[in-house]
C-alpha cells in the first residue's frame, strides 16, 4: 500500500513553533514580585518613622499602634526576622501576622507590597510620682541589612480610686494622676480640695459626685484637668466619654478655679435649691469643652460665673430650669459644631422644668429665675442662640449690659451688641482669643474684674468676653 506524506509549509511550521514557545514561557514564568532579591541594595522602610505614645498609665493597656514595614523595591524580599531590641523583656508588644508575638522569622513580603506590624503595651508599676521614658526598637533584618524603627513611651503612675466614698477631709495633690472608674463620692458636709496642677483621667461612665463641697484651686500656672482616660486618636476630643461633676442638692461652699474640664456628657450639673440668693458655686477662669449634652445644667440654683470659656456642646453650653439666681461676668460661650451637627440654641434660661418621674408620671418645677449678664458673649453657628422662657405666675427678670449676642430678639438694652460677629481668632481650633478687629474690645464696662481667663491683666475699659487682647 502506498501512503502519501502531506508535508506541513514551513511558514505553519514557524508559527506552531513560535506559539509554542510563548505558551511553555507563559506557563513556566514566575511573576517579578515574587522572585526573592539577595541584593543587600533592595531594603525595606517604615512607615511612621518612628512609634510614640504619649503619656500612658502604667497597670492599663495603651491604645495600639500600626507600623507598616514596606518593600518598595520590585522584587520579594525575604525578611529573615523581626524582633524587638529588649527581646521578651521589652515593655512594648508585637501582634505579627495575627499573632502576638516578641520575634519571628522568614517571612515572605512581596515587591511593592507591606506588612502590618501592630504594637501595644501594658506598662508595669514605675513606683515613682515621675514621668518616665521608655524606648526600644523594633528590628527587621533582610539580606544582611538591620533596619531599626524607634519606640518611645512616656508612662506615669496614677493613683486608681475606684467606686468609693473619700475622706471626710480628701487633698488631692500633683504628684501623680488620679484614675477614677466608677463613681466617687464627697459625702455631705466633708470637702475635697485639688491643688493646682492635679490631672484627673475618668474613664467610661465615670463621674464626680459631689454632696458635700468642692474646692479647685489651679492657678494661672497650673491648672487642673478634669478629663477623660483615652485621649488619643479618635479620642481626642471626642464628646461623652465621662459622667461629669454632679453636685447634690444640699452642696455648699463649692469653688472652681482655673479647671479644664472636657470630654464628658456634662461638664458640671449642679441643683441645690435654697432660700438665699448667695452662689453655692462659684466658677473663674475655666475652660469647659467637648460636652455630649451641656456645659454646664442647673436646676434652680444659685451659680456665679466669670472670666471662663464654655464651647464644643453638642446641645447647651449653659442651660438653667426651675428658676435660680445667676451671675455671668465677662464669659464666652461660643458652640459652633465643627466636628458635629447642631441645630438648638447654645445658652438657655428658664423659670419652669418638666419631667418625668421614676414612676413614669409628669411632674412640673417652677420657681423664680433671676440672672445678670455684664461683659459675655454668646455666639454660635445657628441664628438664634439664645433661648429665654417664662411661664406666668413666677418671676423672670434678666438685666443685660456689654453683651455680644447672636439672637433674633430686639428687646435688649442699647447697650449691648445684637448680631456682630465677635471676631475669634480661629474658633475651628479652639483658639477663641479675640482678633485685632473685634467689636468686643474695649466695649465693656469696668466691673473689678482686673484679669481675664489666663491671668492676663484687664485695663480700665475691659474687653467683652472671657479673654483681654493685648
Amino acid at each position: 500500500m502506498n501512503y502519501k506524506v502531506k508535508l506541513f509549509p514551513k511558514k505553519t511550521i514557524f508559527y506552531f513553533l513560535f506559539f509554542s514557545s510563548i505558551s511553555i514561557s507563559l506557563f513556566s514564568c514566575e511573576p517579578k514580585d515574587e522572585i526573592i532579591s539577595t541584593d543587600k541594595s533592595n531594603k525595606i522602610s517604615f512607615s511612621p518613622d518612628t512609634v510614640f505614645f504619649d503619656t500612658l498609665f502604667t497597670g492599663f493597656e495603651s491604645p495600639v499602634k500600626r507600623v507598616s514595614i514596606k518593600n518598595f523595591n520590585d522584587k520579594a524580599l525575604n525578611i529573615s526576622k523581626i524582633s524587638l531590641q529588649n527581646g521578651q523583656n521589652s515593655t512594648f508588644r508585637l501582634t505579627i501576622n495575627g499573632i502576638k508575638q516578641q520575634e519571628t522569622t522568614d517571612i515572605f513580603l512581596r515587591g511593592n507590597d507591606s506588612l502590618r506590624v501592630f504594637l501595644d503595651i501594658l506598662p508595669p508599676p514605675l513606683n515613682t510620682d515621675e514621668i518616665t521614658k521608655l524606648e526600644d526598637f523594633l528590628i527587621v533584618e533582610s539580606n544582611g541589612n538591620i533596619e531599626k524603627l524607634p519606640l518611645i513611651v512616656w508612662l506615669q503612675d496614677g493613683i486608681l480610686l475606684e467606686n468609693m466614698v473619700l475622706d471626710c477631709q480628701a487633698i488631692w495633690n500633683e504628684k501623680k494622676p488620679y484614675l477614677i472608674k466608677g463613681n466617687v463620692l464627697v459625702e455631705e458636709n466633708c470637702k475635697l480640695t485639688i491643688e493646682a496642677g492635679v490631672k484627673v483621667a475618668f474613664m467610661t461612665d465615670a463621674a464626680l459626685l459631689v454632696a458635700g463641697s468642692l474646692e479647685i484651686n489651679g492657678n494661672e500656672t497650673k491648672n487642673v484637668q478634669l478629663g477623660s482616660f483615652r485621649n488619643d486618636g479618635d479620642f481626642e476630643g471626642a464628646l461623652g466619654q465621662w459622667t461629669g461633676i454632679l453636685f447634690g442638692e444640699n452642696s455648699k461652699n463649692n469653688q472652681i478655679s482655673y479647671a479644664l474640664i472636657e470630654n464628658a456628657t456634662t461638664g458640671i450639673r449642679f441643683g441645690t435649691p435654697d432660700n438665699d440668693t448667695i452662689p453655692d458655686l462659684i466658677i473663674q477662669n475655666t475652660e469647659i469643652r467637648n460636652m455630649a449634652d451641656a456645659g454646664i445644667f442647673c436646676l434652680n440654683s444659685d451659680v456665679l460665673i466669670q472670666n471662663t470659656l464654655i464651647n464644643n456642646c453638642l446641645k447647651r453650653t449653659f442651660a438653667a430650669g426651675a428658676g435660680g439666681n445667676y451671675y455671668f461676668y465677662n464669659n464666652t460661650f461660643a458652640n459652633f459644631g465643627f466636628n458635629f451637627f447642631r441645630d438648638e440654641p447654645s445658652f438657655e434660661l428658664s423659670n419652669v422644668l418638666a419631667f418625668v418621674d421614676t414612676t413614669g408620671n409628669e411632674q412640673i418645677i417652677q420657681e423664680n429665675l433671676t440672672a445678670y449678664f455684664i461683659n459675655n458673649i454668646v455666639w454660635g453657628s445657628i441664628d438664634e442662640e439664645l433661648i429665654l422662657f417664662a411661664v406666668e405666675g413666677t418671676n423672670f427678670q434678666t438685666f443685660w449690659n456689654s453683651n455680644i449676642i447672636k439672637t433674633k430678639r430686639s428687646d435688649f438694652p442699647a447697650t449691648n451688641i445684637l448680631n456682630q460677629d465677635p471676631k475669634f481668632e480661629d474658633a475651628f481650633i479652639g483658639n477663641y482669643q479675640l482678633d485685632s478687629l473685634s467689636p468686643a474690645i474695649n466695649t465693656g464696662i469696668n466691673i473689678g474684674i482686673e484679669i481675664d481667663l489666663e491671668g492676663k491683666v484687664r485695663d480700665a475699659t475691659p474687653d467683652i468676653g472671657a479673654f483681654e487682647k493685648e
